[in-house]
């Protein structure tokens, strides 16, 4: 892709257009910036979202950024995947995964929509009586996910976050599920506010995105994995991202600090209408 087909965004969080340069985060030629105001991390020339659907389709930016970071650093990867494995055992041992989890504890109603749900796997482990909808701008994926969520009563739509909401004007579901989905999305203020407004009267969303703010990060720059060039267009600490959600008209966010430790690269939070 030329980069004169990305566009120079103002910060998803405030709407501002002060930002400082981020050269230890960025990789030529993507700009990594920081808001004046906010103090928002973000992806100063972002792809066109059109481009998440077919050039920059998950699966394929996904391996590409994995061997990138990989080079040279054999010895640390496999001592970090062992480390993977072990902790992937014990959650096995617990049943549900944690996003599972999550939804089952959180979630008001039923009709559950996974916003760039992938294959589908994380609403396909839910209980029976949760009806599973997704969001998906990966062609393959969506086909895979579809698949399992009609046999279930649900379905999967072939588009990004904005459009996708806007095909599915006039339903309604109890829980939307972003789990790995808002770092990708460049349009991720109008997405909140579109799962705002597609949300019960009780309904909430879940969040998980990289932490920026954590310690990793801060030591590995642009080799921790949260940085991926140029499909991860948005950077969250704990703050901005509360702040993102109570801009877009969440009035209850839940972020306890198991949830945002600075050990950990991934940041959750549940918020409600």
């Amino acid at each position: 892709m030329n980069v004169t087909q990305s566009a120079v965004r103002d910060c998803p969080v405030c709407d501002a257009s002060g930002r400082v340069p981020r050269p230890d985060y960025s990789l030529d030629p993507w700009r990594i910036v920081e808001c004046t105001q906010c103090r928002m991390i973000y992806l100063e020339n972002a792809p066109a979202q059109a481009l998440l659907k077919t050039e920059y389709a998950w699966e394929g930016s996904k391996t590409d950024e994995r061997t990138r970071r990989r080079q040279g650093r054999a010895l640390y990867y496999a001592f970090s995947d062992s480390l993977k494995k072990i902790r992937d055992f014990f959650h096995r041992l617990r049943g549900l995964r944690k996003e599972t989890r999550y939804i089952v504890t959180f979630s008001p109603g039923q009709r559950v929509l996974d916003v760039g749900c992938g294959s589908g796997n994380t609403l396909a482990d839910l209980p029976n009586h949760f009806i599973p909808y997704g969001i998906e701008p990966s062609p393959g994926l969506c086909e895979t996910a579809h698949r399992l969520f009609a046999a279930r009563g649900g379905a999967c739509i072939h588009d990004v976050a904005v459009g996708g909401f806007a095909r599915l004007a006039g339903s309604k579901f109890d829980f939307v599920v972003m789990r790995s989905f808002l770092e990708h999305d460049s349009e991720a203020m109008a997405t909140l506010k579109a799962a705002h407004g597609a949300l019960n009267e009780n309904g909430g969303v879940l969040i998980k995105v990289p932490n920026i703010d954590c310690w990793n990060a801060m030591l590995r720059k642009t080799g921790w994995p949260g940085m991926r060039y140029p499909d991860h267009v948005n950077y969250f600490t704990p703050t901005t991202l509360a702040q993102m959600l109570k801009n877009a008209g969440y009035r209850r966010v839940y972020m306890p600090l198991r949830w945002r430790l600075p050990t950990s690269d991934n940041l959750w939070a549940v918020a409600f209408r």
